[in-house]
């Protein structure tokens, strides 16, 4: 999904509105080729070219390409096309009306008489990402900034994210999106989780290397930076918003940027064997981020029912400004216009932490009051696999915050010049900064949590490894006992069997009776069993009668 909020045309002297040419094709070729003129200066200018944009330049040029012309017609005529743009124009104080446009033909076109908002969703494709970059003059890094991680082609130069000072002033939202997996609460081993993350990286592998070939037939369906998988019964798939506004003397145009859904199904199919079983029972977890009923418009009784198939972000697309008070909209700058946005996102997130949530508590609680036989150090893989997602999560949030906090100065620009603010803006920006700290702060301590997790387990663990190291030596300790015992019964018998050997009677060797072998052995026997059994307590006694004996003699 991309956002744009595009302030009104210019007037030529005489009232009427400026537009532009309606050539739209020939923008939108000057637009792909003057990138290709800009990527040029490598071998000349190696420390301060745009080379990392080669493959951004490949991908604008190829519709003018008339091979790929011909592929396009044939894939238009076969292929339903999906919505790629989802525009309002903003009236003040009148929540404005979606209108979707599928053909970016249609959408060149395009005049409007005030600010606009542009959703821009899904998979792009390279006619749509020209005829949008020429139509509000966008800087082509601001699509690099988006996309570079996942059409950066053969070669990538890891250049995304930039710095600050070079990010084009543009914001970068993480929204997660829960998934119910069949029945509550399946139970899935480490095994088959891990089965089926591997699953789903592969499948996201392919689906990057086929948005280079990305026909305008295929724009708008899904793109998913992340795919994870937490239990048997939930996943999560994460998507990306980028937001990007361009000052315009005294006007502003905002645009972002997001891989999200619109109507087409989910094109990911969990194919292992843990899942394929439950594959076809998908369900969205909808998003709730409802505003004071006083102040949010009401939707038509056939417009709040959504089935739980589809994304939940499609209905900000549809939908959005509910909770916008747009009489005071006009007054305010693009962060007032994205307020809808960023409520969104900390509502998703804030459910998406509660899942994550829930998740640990089920992994730590067998081991909150261990039975240390049966604790499994696997669970750590749980753990680390989480740490991960939290980190990254809370990394997109310590970016959020910092913007919110320090917004560049041409997000604060009013709509209009001659608009004075009704409200001041810190009093809405101020609840987005909360919201977010707080989900700061809660994804900090579920890291906490889950180091505190490993760290359980591997106390469990070597618990666990010392009582089976003491039962080890008691077991040894018999051992040795029991062959002590063996020992001694050996040797007195070897002993005596040596000293008379086989000179007996009854053996036809002597003339010395059997008998007198057994009244030898068995008190030999006895004297030596007495002293394996109760060779400590003799020994004992044996020392409390030195001291007496020494001092009677002296």
């Amino acid at each position: 999904m991309s956002l744009v909020l595009h302030a009104p045309a210019p007037k030529e002297a005489d009232g009427t509105e400026k537009t532009s040419s309606p050539d739209g094709l020939n923008h939108a070729k000057n637009y792909a080729f003057t990138l290709g003129n800009r990527v040029k200066s490598f071998e000349s200018e190696p420390l301060h070219s745009n080379a990392y944009l080669t493959y951004l330049a490949r991908y604008l040029r190829a519709p003018f390409d008339k091979q790929h012309n011909r592929q396009q017609m044939l894939q238009r005529q076969n292929v339903p096309q999906w919505p790629f743009i989802v525009h309002y124009e903003l009236q003040h104080g009148r929540r404005p009306v979606p209108k979707p446009y599928s053909d970016p033909e249609i959408f060149a076109t395009l005049t409007s008489t005030g600010n606009e908002v542009t959703f821009l969703t899904g998979r792009p494709s390279a006619e749509w990402l020209n005829c949008v970059g020429a139509k509000y003059q966008l800087d082509h890094r601001f699509f690099h900034q988006h996309l570079g991680t996942i059409l950066s082609g053969k070669k990538y130069f890891y250049s995304v994210p930039g710095l600050p000072s070079r990010s084009l002033q543009s914001l970068r939202l993480r929204v997660p999106t829960i998934l119910f997996i069949g029945a509550q609460g399946r139970n899935v081993d480490i095994k088959g989780l891990e089965t089926a993350r591997d699953d789903c990286n592969n499948q996201l592998r392919k689906t990057f290397r086929s948005i280079q070939d990305s026909a305008v037939s295929e724009a708008g369906t899904s793109i998913i930076r992340n795919i994870d998988v937490y239990d048997g019964s939930h996943l999560v798939i994460q998507q990306e918003v980028t937001i990007y506004v361009v000052s315009r003397g005294e006007q502003w145009t905002g645009k972002s940027r997001s891989s999200q859904f619109t109507s087409t199904p989910l094109t990911y199919n969990l194919t292992t064997d843990h899942f394929a079983p439950v594959a076809a029972e998908l369900e969205f977890c909808p998003v709730f981020f409802e505003n004071n009923l006083a102040e949010t418009q009401s939707m038509a009784e056939d417009q709040i029912w959504m089935p739980r198939c589809q994304h939940p972000t499609i209905l900000l697309n549809s939908y959005y400004g509910a909770t916008i008070n747009w009489k005071i909209t006009g007054s305010h700058g693009p962060l007032h216009a994205l307020q809808e946005l960023l409520d969104f996102n900390a509502a998703a997130i804030s459910q998406y932490i509660n899942m994550v949530e829930q998740v640990l508590a089920d992994i730590g609680r067998p081991y909150e009051f261990p039975s240390y036989e049966h604790t499994k150090l696997e669970a750590i893989l749980h753990y680390d696999y989480i740490k991960a997602k939290l980190s990254r999560m809370s990394e997109s949030l310590t970016e959020a915050l910092a913007f919110q906090r320090n917004p560049p100065t041409n997000w604060n620009c009013p709509m209009s010049a001659s608009e004075q603010p009704d409200i001041p803006l810190t009093s809405t920006s101020a609840k987005s900064v909360e919201d977010f700290t707080y989900l700061l702060n809660r994804t900090k301590s579920l890291i906490a949590i889950c180091d505190d997790g490993k760290a359980t387990l591997m106390s469990n663990a070597s618990v666990q490894d010392a009582k089976r190291s003491a039962a080890e030596t008691r077991l040894v300790t018999q051992l040795t006992k029991a062959t002590n015992r063996l020992t001694f019964i050996f040797l007195p018998i070897s002993f005596v069997t040596s000293m008379f050997g086989m000179n007996f009677q009854e053996f036809g060797q002597g003339d010395m009776p059997l008998w007198i072998w057994a009244v030898i052995t068995v008190p030999l026997l006895a004297i030596c069993i007495l002293l394996v059994e109760r060779g400590n307590w003799l020994s004992s006694r044996f020392k409390k009668l030195l001291p007496n004996n020494s001092s009677h003699q002296s």
